[in-house]
């Protein structure tokens, strides 16, 4: 099927098979890759890859940005070389990447000069998700905009809110991270306490997630083997979305209380490793 124009910026683990959703599903996508390697391979899928800001934005309705951090979003869409310069009067700039609400509104102050639109899209889900076409995606801005970003991630998400104003997803998103982390660090100390009690750690997971005490941590746990293989695979996202909400909170003056306090304990330590 035809659809809106697309430039996506951040063909990595999660980028990647969003992109060929997309193109699988009709809609006309340019891949923006510094590494030929990396153009090379889409363009073996038959999409086109370029490597400049200016020409993934060239003749985008909506241009995805799906990079790693906060600091790299800026890096690829502010200033004079970035997105937001490049993209047309009526695009619309749509961020998949985990991060402060404050750096979508400020997107999305620099684009209003131009009448390029921001909608903040953060994703909860992996690649597993993507490929199946159920993954979570939150959309934040005026919904005129939130409405045509919702028409692209259709290739790839099931599952798609709008939140509100735009920021709202990004707040949305870092408590669901905090939920995450809170109710992982709580079931690390169920396993701990498993074991000075005798009990197996897997049967612990396998009854605990058919029982009362069932969440969706717990039955990572089940699938994965216990804690230390979650945080050995994602580790690294899950430190780094933990420090974007301590440093959110600090920023606007809001308490975390309870939730912080479990979601930073040290029942797990999170990794700071970036692959």
């Amino acid at each position: 099927m035809d659809g809106p124009r697309v430039g996506f910026v951040g063909a990595g683990s999660m980028g990647a098979p969003m992109v060929e959703r997309l193109a699988a599903a009709g809609i006309p996508v340019t891949v923006y890759a510094r590494r030929p390697e990396v153009r090379a391979h889409f363009v073996g899928l038959g999409i086109r890859a370029v490597d400049s800001l200016a020409a993934v934005a060239e003749g985008a309705d909506v241009v995805i940005a799906c990079v790693y951090s906060d600091a790299q979003v800026r890096e690829v869409a502010e200033g004079p070389d970035g997105l937001v310069a490049a993209m047309a009067p009526g695009s619309v700039l749509a961020i998949h990447t985990t991060g402060s609400p404050a750096t979508a509104r400020a997107l999305a102050e620099q684009g209003s000069a131009r009448g390029v639109r921001v909608v903040d899209a953060p994703v909860s889900g992996g690649v597993d998700d993507i490929m199946a076409g159920r993954l979570t995606v939150m959309l934040g801005g005026d919904p005129a905009d939130t409405a045509r970003v919702r028409e692209v991630v259709a290739a790839y998400a099931d599952a798609v809110f709008d939140t509100g104003a735009v920021g709202s997803a990004q707040a949305v998103k870092l408590i669901n991270n905090s939920l995450f982390a809170a109710n992982l660090q709580l079931v690390a100390e169920a396993e701990r306490m498993g074991r000075a009690f005798g009990a197996d750690p897997v049967a612990l997971s396998r009854i605990v997630q058919r029982s009362s005490g069932a969440s969706y941590v717990m039955g990572l746990l089940e699938a994965m083997g216990g804690t230390e293989a979650l945080v050995a695979a994602a580790g690294h996202y899950m430190r780094k979305d933990v420090d974007v909400v301590n440093q959110v909170a600090a920023e606007v003056g809001v308490d975390l209380g309870l939730l912080g306090r479990v979601a930073n304990a040290d029942a797990v330590t999170f990794e700071a490793r970036v692959e």
